[in-house]
């Protein structure tokens, strides 16, 4: 077993009644006769009931005998001492923390006797006495710790209840000055247990839960009242209005000022990327690309919304200004510092799972229950979904998904389609599944050679064909790699336009709904 801490004795005295003061070191106080009442720095104390006390280091002591029968006990000095090879600071030290502790032990005859054993032979130099002294301190401590120990087990439920009530007094103080070590302090905790109880009731740091309830505040007093980012500063706990900045945009994402602007009802915003994002929440764009706004799944909800360039990443700067929009949304840091110099913009990054960014979208515009509910709603729709394709497709068949584009030659392979292989639960032939399975940091497609294709060919085939690589298409299903997949002989394989490479929330329902009649059919 592992030591990471010793105590070391320094000094020990017999006291009666008067005033001490511990000095730089921590103490045990173990009353042996008589009863007492004291004050500790300066507030009375109720009388000394317990078996020993661990005093904090300049612990200050006024003792009054409670009767006529004299009070004495033993005040002995100690230091903790880390043995750093040990990486102490992980553990946490219970006999030298900030306030006093009342113990109670088992063995409180032998403590005496021992404390006895030490004050006789406190003069002592010798070595081989000194080390016995030694000794004898260490045997004290063992009962010491065995009792704190127990304590620890009685007082932990204690120790949540108060931690409980410290939460619950910074959900109504958070605007206060509010100190780690006196919320600490205040439920007679070390620091680092306070910390420890905090996280399990919470699963946040004490301060991080501070600052997200003034956070909390300051997103509920910008959007519901008329008063400034600084008075919001003060009213949400902020010291001043930059750390209340910096503190906000760090946390929420968008600078205070941009926060109020796209919770308007009459925000204006563009986009070139989550135009289904928005839509999905109820919200309607003033601009957006002509790629993103062709889409079928989405064409029928974008009434109004000016075309602000082909793609996502080829702009109409000159279009866009004119829009005089609030924010604008963008992805990856595309024409980001350009996009600036028109209004406020936010770069969500594409490198995370369909819904992430869409959550993540919900949250800078103050829809995160809306996006909630969308996702649930589209859950039952994978539930029933899933019920379909069970009844006319088998558990051990395999998808495989493919675009093909004006490259010669050449075809993209899908390794991740959240729709088919995550939400569905369909099975990627095996290449796949292996690459999936092996390479944590896969590239969701890749373009490989047309001689690989039955290589990733799943027993179904969902192709996408772009409108220009038509002719180059039909050459490919006229050479023999392409007849002899399974999929092929078995009329299994379903070309599908590009409207299937969208992956916004709406698209991803419209795929969903026409998946099952597609495979089954």
């Amino acid at each position: 077993m592992e030591l990471h801490r010793i105590y070391v004795w320094t000094d020990i005295a017999l006291i009666t009644e008067g005033e001490y003061r511990c000095s730089d070191s921590p103490a045990l106080l173990i009353p042996i006769k008589g009863k007492a009442s004291w004050r500790l720095n300066g507030q009375a104390s109720e009388n000394m009931m317990a078996d020993v006390y661990v005093l904090p280091s300049h612990t200050a002591m006024n003792i009054e005998n409670a009767s006529g029968n004299p009070w004495s006990a033993f005040l002995i000095s100690f230091k903790s001492v880390a043995i750093t090879d040990h990486e102490y600071q992980q553990k946490e030290d219970r006999l030298t923390i900030d306030w006093v502790q009342e113990l109670y032990t088992s063995s409180f005859s032998q403590m005496v006797r021992l404390a006895e054993q030490l004050y006789q032979g406190r003069h002592t130099t010798a070595e081989p006495e000194a080390y016995r002294m030694h000794a004898v301190f260490q045997e004290m401590l063992h009962l010491l710790l065995a009792a704190v120990h127990t304590s620890d087990e009685s007082q932990e439920e204690g120790a949540i209840q108060a931690v409980k009530r410290s939460i619950a007094y910074i959900d109504q103080a958070f605007a206060e000055p509010l100190d780690y070590a006196d919320l600490a302090k205040n439920c007679r905790l070390s620091p680092r247990h306070y910390s420890r109880l905090f996280r399990k009731l919470t699963g946040i740091s004490p301060m991080n839960y501070i600052i997200h309830s003034r956070v909390t505040e300051a997103k509920k007093l910008l959007t519901s009242s008329s008063e400034s980012v600084q008075q919001v500063a003060v009213k949400s706990g902020f010291s001043d209005p930059f750390h209340f900045s910096r503190t906000f945009k760090r946390h929420v994402g968008i600078s205070p000022r941009l926060y109020v602007n796209l919770h308007s009802e009459q925000s204006r915003i563009a986009v070139y990327q989550y135009l289904g994002e928005l839509l999905a929440l109820g919200i309607k764009p003033i601009g957006a690309p002509k790629l993103l706004l062709s889409g079928k799944y989405v064409r029928h909800l974008v009434d109004g919304i000016t075309e602000t360039g082909n793609t996502v990443v080829t702009p109409d700067m000159e279009r866009l200004k004119r829009l005089q929009p609030d924010a604008i949304f963008t992805f990856d840091g595309y024409h980001y510092d350009q996009y600036c110099q028109i209004a406020p913009t936010l770069n969500v990054q594409w490198s995370q799972p369909a819904f992430n960014r869409f959550k993540l979208v919900a949250s800078l515009l103050g829809k995160e229950r809306q996006a909630d509910e969308w996702i649930q709603r589209y859950a039952d729709h994978v539930q029933n979904a899933r019920h379909h394709l069970k009844k006319s497709f088998s558990a051990e068949k395999t998808v495989s998904f493919w675009y093909f584009r004006e490259f010669p030659n050449q075809f993209d392979v899908y390794f991740e389609r959240e729709m088919l292989y995550d939400d569905l639960e369909l099975n990627p032939p095996p290449a796949i599944e292996r690459a999936r399975r092996e390479q944590p940091q896969l590239p969701f497609k890749q373009s490989k050679d047309v001689a690989e294709m039955p290589l990733y060919a799943g027993d179904y085939m969902l192709v996408v064909v772009d409108s220009k690589a038509r002719e180059l298409f039909d050459q490919v299903r006229q050479g023999d790699i392409w007849r002899n997949l399974p999929a092929v002989h078995a009329g299994r394989v379903t070309i599908l336009t590009t409207d299937w490479l969208y992956v916004d929330p709406i698209s991803r329902l419209g795929q969903l709904k026409e998946l099952s009649r597609l495979i089954t059919s």
